[in-house]
């Protein structure tokens, strides 16, 4: 999993890492210029690289004269994450690309090795790649399938984001024959207008989290594989009206539990932040 970050980590970037280390199946590369993290786990390396360093790196292995002032804009490049970093992902049979707004469940039960075999694109959304969680075969096809992408060299180039990933490379692969979809919602982003798994809009407001398991108030037994609480903790995709309860985070303070402890006993995911359970 290769997940550029500049900037200042996310403040539960510990208990993000502590979910990462419970799927030992999986290796994340995290370059970043945002320094060591104190939570430590042997399958997620921190790669220190400036955002002037990076974008240096982008310019050198896709031809283009990437230089956004904002590093958010560092999403667009996610189609291209394969070819930009290749070295880093050979003999991995997949690669894949995701945010840190997330708290993972146990990967390997929704995604083995045996369910991956007979997939190329593996997506948590049944209509579009999703820019949280993508799974690619590690191929020459989808390491440079940015190259498909009509325009889409002249899309870094804007200052914006323009939704490389989850837009215009869905358009690709969602109207391509080629590949081997696995494209199944995992109802891992709360408040989302496609609704919960039942049908309903009711989302479960505590999500908990202990020893690798992840599992909601609503369904104690069921597991889940990841949490994305991105409406939780920022206003940037607020609709007109919002939905109630979102950007609950923004201004408040959110870690209610020491990482350490909440990686021993579990901890809480709510709109009041990480809780102890």
């Amino acid at each position: 999993m290769l997940c550029p970050y500049f900037g200042r980590w996310p403040v539960w970037i510990n208990f993000f890492i502590e979910s990462c280390k419970w799927n030992p199946e999986v290796r994340w590369r995290l370059y970043s210029d945002c320094g060591a993290p104190q939570n430590r786990a042997e399958n997620v390396d921190v790669i220190p690289v400036s955002f002037a360093d990076y974008k240096a790196l982008v310019r050198a292995r896709l031809g283009v004269a990437f230089d956004p002032a904002n590093p958010y804009k560092i999403c667009d490049i996610k189609p291209a994450l394969g070819h930009i970093h290749e070295q880093d992902i050979a003999g991995y049979p997949f690669f894949g690309y995701g945010d840190l707004d997330v708290i993972y469940g146990h990967i390997a039960a929704f995604y083995s090795e045996q369910r991956l075999a007979d997939f190329d694109v593996v997506s948590t959304h049944p209509e579009r790649l999703s820019g949280h969680f993508a799974v690619l075969r590690n191929t020459p096809a989808m390491r440079r399938v940015c190259e498909r992408i009509s325009g889409f060299d002249a899309m870094l180039l804007e200052p914006q984001c323009v939704g490389t990933d989850e837009f215009h490379l869905t358009n690709l692969l969602m109207t391509s024959t080629t590949e081997r979809k696995l494209f199944v919602e995992r109802h891992s982003t709360v408040l989302s207008a496609r609704g919960w798994h039942d049908g309903t809009t009711d989302y479960p407001q505590r999500w908990f989290w202990k020893a690798g398991r992840l599992t909601t108030e609503h369904d104690t037994e069921r597991e889940f594989l990841y949490l994305h609480f991105m409406r939780w903790q920022s206003a940037r995709w607020i609709n007109d009206p919002p939905v109630h309860g979102e950007a609950a985070w923004v201004g408040r303070d959110i870690i209610r539990v020491d990482w350490r402890r909440a990686g021993a006993e579990g901890f809480c995911v709510s709109p009041q932040g990480f809780t102890s359970i």
